[in-house]
């Protein structure tokens, strides 16, 4: 009986689900759907941050603006980790760990 059911649980379906990697031309609305509605909060600390540091890059120390680019770099760290958890619902991925190295995070 235990040997049916780890064999179930092993060859379920959901074990076999394959997620395709994000394509820009058709999956862009995914993305746009995810920023204006679950992901919004993320995506709205990320802008509030991007605008903060460029608005005032001048008139910070640089121990400031080090942990603001820290903090807009986690930032964006959960903004992608939101949108990708979104297009999982779909079975898109986005490779988060090749992103994260291309965008230095």
């Amino acid at each position: 009986m235990k040997m049916l059911l780890i064999l179930g649980l092993i060859f379920s379906t959901s074990s076999f689900a394959a997620y395709k990697t994000y394509n820009p031309d058709k999956d862009s609305k995914l993305v746009n759907k995810a920023i204006s509605g679950v992901c919004q909060a993320e995506h709205q600390k990320y802008d509030d941050l991007d605008y903060e540091l460029k608005s005032n890059i001048g008139n910070m120390s640089e121990a400031d603006t080090k942990k603001t680019v820290e903090n807009l770099k986690d930032a964006e760290r959960k903004r992608w980790e939101c949108i990708e958890k979104e297009l999982n619902k779909k079975n898109i991925t986005l490779n988060l760990e090749q992103l994260f190295k291309e965008s230095n995070l």
